[in-house]
This record gives C-alpha cells, sequence and structure tokens, in this order.
C-alpha cells in the first residue's frame, strides 16, 4: 500500500475517533517521521476528552472503517500511562489509540513540570518524556487549540524542573557498592545491570543540565551530540564504558572512566 493510501486510512481513522463530540483532539506522536510500513514500527495516536467515550462507541467506530483495519482489541491490556488504550491493524501496522481526559492531560503537565515527577515508572515511560512526546505530536484533529496551548506550556524547560531531576538522579549515577563488588567478583552481567541502571541516571541529569526535555533511551546519543554542557569527550567516554564492560578482565577500567564521567557531570552541575 502506497504511503497516500495509508494516509488516507489514518485520516478515516482520525475522523472516525473524533466524531465522538468528547473527544476534543487527536495527535500522533513522533509526528515528523513518516508513517511506517508493516514490521517498520507503530502509530501512536494520543486522543483527548472530556470524558473517555465508551467501549462499545469506540469498537463500532473502528470495526466500521472496513478492510483497511484488523484485529480491533478494545481497551487492550497497557501499563497505566498509557491511558485507555485500544490497539488494532492499520494498513498492517500495529496501531494503538490511547485516551485520556483534558483534565487528567494538564494535571500530568503542571506535576511535572513542578518537579514532582522526576522518577522513571516503569522501564519504558518517563513522566518528563511525555512532555518531549507533546512537543513533537502532529495535531491531526484540534478544533480547539489545545496542542497549541499544549506546546506554549512546556516551551521552556522550567529551572524548577531542572533542580528536582538532577537532586535525583545526579547522586544514584555511581552505585559504587554495586559497581565494586560486580568489578571484584568479575561478574559481566551484574555489571551491565548496575551499569544500565547508572545510564538512565546519567541521561536524564545530562539532558536536565541541557534543559531538554529527555525523551526516551532512543537516539541518546544524537541528542548528547549537540549538547553544550556535558563532560569532555562525552559521548566517545560513554562508549568506552560499555564496551569495556564486556569483559572481566576489563570491568575495573570500564568503572574507572564511569567514575570520572560520573565526577565530571556533578561538577558541571554545580
Amino acid at each position: 500500500m502506497s504511503d497516500d493510501d495509508s494516509r488516507r486510512s489514518l485520516e478515516r481513522l482520525v475522523r472516525a475517533v473524533a466524531a465522538n463530540p468528547a473527544v476534543r483532539a487527536v495527535g500522533r506522536s513522533g509526528g515528523d517521521r513518516p508513517l511506517p510500513e508493516p514490521g517498520e514500527g507503530d502509530i501512536d495516536l494520543f486522543v483527548y476528552c472530556t470524558e473517555i467515550p465508551r467501549q462499545d462507541d469506540r469498537r463500532v467506530r473502528l470495526e466500521g472503517l472496513g478492510d483497511a483495519v484488523s484485529r480491533v482489541h478494545i481497551e487492550a491490556p497497557v501499563d497505566g500511562p498509557w491511558g485507555v488504550a485500544d490497539a488494532l491493524c492499520l494498513c498492517g501496522v500495529e496501531t494503538w489509540v490511547m485516551y485520556f481526559t483534558v483534565d487528567a492531560l494538564w494535571a500530568e503537565i503542571g506535576a511535572t513540570l513542578r518537579g514532582e515527577s522526576v522518577r522513571r515508572v516503569d522501564d519504558y515511560y518517563y513522566p518528563v518524556g511525555r512532555l518531549a512526546m507533546l512537543r513533537s505530536t502532529e495535531p491531526l484533529y484540534d478544533p480547539d487549540g489545545l496542542f497549541r496551548r499544549v506546546s506554549d506550556a512546556v516551551a521552556v524547560y522550567p529551572d524548577e524542573l531542572a533542580r528536582a531531576v538532577l537532586d535525583y538522579h545526579l547522586p544514584r549515577v555511581d552505585d559504587r557498592e554495586d559497581f565494586e563488588r560486580a568489578v571484584c567478583r568479575q561478574d559481566v552481567l551484574f555489571y551491565h545491570f548496575v551499569l544500565d541502571l547508572a545510564l538512565d541516571h546519567f541521561l536524564q541529569a545530562l539532558f536536565a543540565l541541557n534543559r531538554t526535555y529527555f525523551p526516551s533511551r532512543k537516539r541518546s546519543m544524537h541528542h548528547i551530540a549537540g549538547f553544550a554542557q556535558k563532560p569532555a569527550r562525552c559521548e566517545e567516554r560513554l562508549l568506552a564504558a560499555v564496551a569495556l564492560g564486556a569483559r572481566p578482565e576489563t570491568l575495573a577500567e570500564s568503572y574507572r572512566i564511569w567514575q570520572e564521567l560520573a565526577r565530571d557531570l556533578a561538577d558541571l552541575a554545580r
């Protein structure tokens, strides 16, 4: 199916969802990217409503779209931060339609900007990442200008949020007890577990230092390359710490590099 056909099918889906009067806005995350081909990725639609439409209403609208839609699952099992989610296959591409109330959206934005939600909720959801997503959302239906108002609200990364992120994540960048235990035992797999947790804290703090909403672990090096505030040779040293962490005999050198990175980041944040 051509990109034009896929786009027309997506537009039909959006019109069907937006026909419910409770729906006030529909947007696609990552809207700067082309629609994926089957197997390349999925489509995430965020739907903001005065109240969540009923299950039977949502099902009728999705199943009425004809052959372009298959495998419809209403309220597919997902974690809480992803709202009330329906799943379907649109032109062969896995598609999620996630419903939130407008009130819940504003409450989440406010709490995150105030620095009240700086911890990762699970392996896939970062509250600050929701703000990054909102900045890049492609509005597909927005009669009230909701996405414009949201974009204005998150346009400036507040110092209050940066300080909360740094205060929480910086002390956790170097878990010395676990790192030293892994190095002493030459336990590569445990070392990688500890380093992965540390990397997450490091990236959260580094993004906050540069007043950039942390989107996710994807394409981290691309973002870091554009940062003004970062340890010297940051990307090179990150890759070295990861590479040297793959062999028992080089774990100590990996940790030495990591400790120096952690100190340099802390110095920049002072």
